[in-house]
């Protein structure tokens, strides 16, 4: 998504950080549904996803909510998963499920065709994301709900994030590491602090019953889906290189994350929605 620029110390990175042909990227995005698909399906439901709904899935990644959502709207309704890079839905496309390889800034896109659009971990990767964000708002229908999910890592959270940490005394090691995720985000022209800026943005693109909630499951480690774990192997590279952290954390939070008796809360998830307005 975009190009590359170069960080400080060395390190290339591109505007999405995260290499989808890395080869646990597939087990990465999935631990992430594992944390965050039942809030995500659940205010959808509450917003009254049902059978005959057509909706669109910005930036799908490994296509839990896509396969829920074509599973809800049935037969009769539609789901358009789409992703810059769509390598882990390519082979799931049904009768109502659709698979596009798309750039949601860019690409082009039926305006007012949907009931229901939604993104989550998407637009705090794009560093036009109230671009990206008009143009959801655009493909929806009037009447119909954008749902978008971000996160909401940086300062004050991550203070609060630690005062949940076990064992407390490794609170120090995990500051350093999301202190590196942070600056990696930054450096790529992400926004790690985007998720509490999510009901502004609603409301300034016009639309209106916004409403938003914040989630973040307590997880304990040494499970096989670990996302916090495999999101720091996936980065070690680019942490390291920057000088963020060294070799050794690394690997000391890696062995830290793996223990039973390491537990942390998820990073917290801000899920915002708002609904086009019907008038003029």
């Amino acid at each position: 998504m975009g190009g590359l620029k170069r960080l400080s110390g060395g390190v290339v990175v591109g505007t999405y950080i995260y290499d989808q042909a890395w080869q646990a990227e597939r087990e990465r995005l999935r631990a992430l549904e594992d944390l965050y698909d039942e809030p995500s399906t659940h205010r959808l439901a509450a917003l009254g996803v049902t059978a005959g709904w057509r909706c669109l899935e910005v930036g799908c990644g490994a296509g839990g909510v896509a396969r829920w959502l074509a599973a809800r709207v049935g037969a009769s309704g539609q789901v358009v998963a789409t992703d810059v890079d769509p390598r882990f839905v390519e082979g799931e496309a049904t009768g109502n499920l659709e698979v596009w390889r798309h750039d949601i800034v860019t690409d082009p896109l039926e305006e007012g065709a949907f009931d229901l659009v939604h993104a989550r971990a998407v637009l705090e990767h794009v560093p036009a994301r109230m671009q990206a964000l008009a143009r959801m708002v655009a493909a929806t229908r009037p009447g119909g709900w954008v749902v978008v999910e971000d996160v909401d890592l940086g300062g004050p959270m991550t203070q609060a994030w630690l005062r949940y940490a076990l064992p407390a005394e490794h609170a120090p090691l995990c500051e350093r590491i999301l202190h590196a995720f942070e600056v990696l985000f930054a450096a790529a022209g992400a926004d790690p602090r985007f998720g509490p800026s999510l009901p502004a943005a609603l409301r300034a693109v016009g639309l209106t019953n916004v409403g938003a909630e914040l989630h973040a499951p307590f997880v304990w480690g040494g499970g096989a889906r670990d996302f916090g774990r495999l999101s720091a192997q996936h980065l070690r590279g680019h942490m390291v290189g920057a000088g963020l952290v060294t070799e050794q954390e690394v690997e000391r939070f890696l062995a830290l994350t793996a223990r039973a008796d390491f537990g942390c809360l998820s990073v917290p998830m801000v899920t915002a929605w708002g609904q086009r307005p019907t008038g003029p």
